[in-house]
């Protein structure tokens, strides 16, 4: 994939994901349940105006709506999977969470969306074939650096 601009920062991913979904209506994450969830909703946040929902894994039938709350943002009450856009998030390449890329191909072959994009943190996706397979209009790579001081 050709990169297309530089993100810095927490405000900087969430500021280039806003771009990237700014004229679309309807945003469905797929992620891995609990390690994912919390990246879905930290993204939802700058798009809280729009439809938003999360499916645990697989699962479309388990697909939950994203809401703004005076709490920030939270999962609610069931909802469709069909959307403009559909997020894969990282987690899903994990090899502890068992998808395989071919795997994830056949089963977004069953939804109806306009869009593709892949959010992933240390170039999980490339490095595990994703990119490859995938019909990524989009991926957002995030690369982690930090510390723990005393």
């Amino acid at each position: 994939m050709e990169k297309m601009q530089d993100v810095k920062g927490l405000g900087g991913m969430l500021n280039g994901f806003r771009d990237l979904v700014k004229d679309d209506k309807k945003i469905v994450f797929i992620g891995s349940p609990g390690f994912c969830t919390p990246f879905a909703l930290f993204l939802g946040y700058p798009v809280r105006e729009k439809s938003l929902a999360f499916m645990p894994g697989l699962q479309m039938d388990k697909t939950r709506s994203i809401v703004a709350t005076e709490h920030g943002m939270e999962l609610a009450g069931a909802t469709d999977a069909q959307a403009d856009v559909v997020v894969v998030l990282g987690g899903m390449a994990m090899p502890k969470i068992g998808v395989q890329p071919e795997e994830m191909k056949k089963f977004l072959e069953n939804m109806s969306y306009k869009k593709l994009i892949g959010v992933c943190f240390m170039s999980i996706f490339e490095k595990s074939g994703w990119c490859q397979i995938l019909p990524f209009q989009y991926v957002m790579n995030i690369n982690l650096e930090g510390d723990i001081s005393t």
